[in-house]
C-alpha cells in the first residue's frame, strides 16, 4: 500500500493506493437512484471467512443526529465486513459497509456511493499516519474503544464496548501470521453484573507433513471493567488434537488485561 488518497474519519472510511497495473474495478452506482427494497448483496471478511456473500434489500435511506446520510440494509454483516461493497444487482456499488445497529437484527449501514465518489477525486497521496484521527464510527457501530494488555500472554486486544455488549480482537498477531486467515475475536453480552460470551479463533497448527487450519469456539466472560482493569475467565489449553481440532485438558483460567 503506498498511502492515503483520501479519508473521512466521521464515516470511518479511507480511500487506499495501492501497487499495481490494470488492476479490476467497480463502477459507483448513483446512489440517490436507489429505492428502498432494491435488491443488494454485501461482500466482505465476516469473522475472517474471505470473500462471504450475504444478501438483502435496501430498508431505507437514513441521516443520524450528526446530518450524515447512509444506505440502511438487510444485507447481514459482521465483523470483517467493514469496508466491504454493498453492490446493486448490475454489480454497481451502491455503498461501503461500515457499521451496524447491535441493538436490532439486519440493521446495517453502508456510506453512499455519492459520498465516496468524493473521496476518489483526490490524487495527493498522504503517507500512512498523517490520517486525521477523531472518534470513529466503526465496523460495527460508535463506542468506547481502547487497547489492553495480557498480564499473563502479553497479547494486545482491541476492545470495544457498546451498549450492554463488548466486542474483543487480538491485534498483536505473531509476523508469520499476518496478513492470514488467522484471528481471534469475542463478542459478549451483559448478563446481570457479569458479561457472558463466545470467543472465535482460527489458527493453523502444525500436522502431519504440513499445517491444518482449526476453528475454535469457546466460552469466555469478564467479570470487573474499570479504567484501570479488565478481569475474567476464559478456557484455556497446553496442548490441541489437531486430527480433531479440539483442545486437549481445557480448564477455565482468570485473566487480566491493563490499558496499553
Amino acid at each position: 500500500m503506498e498511502g492515503i488518497l483520501a479519508d473521512d474519519s466521521d464515516r470511518d472510511i479511507a480511500v487506499i493506493k495501492v501497487s499495481g497495473k490494470n488492476l479490476p474495478v467497480l463502477k459507483m452506482a448513483d446512489s440517490d437512484s436507489l429505492a428502498a427494497g432494491d435488491h443488494v448483496v454485501a461482500i466482505g471478511s465476516p469473522l475472517g471467512l474471505e470473500n462471504s456473500v450475504s444478501d438483502g434489500i435496501i430498508s431505507g435511506f437514513r441521516e443520524d443526529g450528526k446530518g450524515r446520510s447512509w444506505v440502511q440494509t438487510t444485507a447481514p454483516a459482521s465483523h470483517g465486513n467493514s469496508g466491504g461493497p454493498l453492490l446493486t444487482m448490475d454489480e454497481k456499488v451502491a455503498g461501503v459497509v461500515t457499521w451496524k445497529a447491535t441493538a436490532g437484527e439486519n440493521l446495517n449501514f453502508a456510506v453512499p456511493s455519492k459520498l465516496i465518489a468524493a473521496l476518489l477525486a483526490s490524487s495527493t497521496v498522504k503517507p500512512l499516519g498523517t490520517v486525521s484521527k477523531t472518534e470513529p464510527t466503526s465496523a460495527t457501530s460508535s463506542a468506547d474503544e481502547r487497547v489492553w494488555t495480557s498480564m499473563t500472554n502479553g497479547h494486545d486486544y482491541k476492545v470495544r464496548i457498546d451498549g450492554d455488549y463488548i466486542y474483543i480482537q487480538w491485534i498483536n498477531l505473531p509476523p508469520a501470521l499476518q496478513s492470514t486467515a488467522a484471528f481471534t475475536r469475542c463478542e459478549l453480552k451483559k448478563s446481570g453484573d457479569k458479561w457472558i460470551g463466545k470467543s472465535v479463533s482460527n489458527f493453523p497448527h502444525a500436522f502431519r507433513s504440513g499445517a491444518k487450519w482449526c476453528r475454535l469456539e469457546t466460552d469466555i466472560e469478564i467479570d470487573k471493567i474499570s479504567d484501570s482493569r479488565i478481569e475474567g475467565v476464559a478456557l484455556a489449553w497446553t496442548s490441541m488434537n489437531v486430527g480433531k481440532c479440539q483442545p486437549e485438558r481445557p480448564e477455565r483460567k482468570q485473566f487480566i488485561w491493563i490499558p496499553k
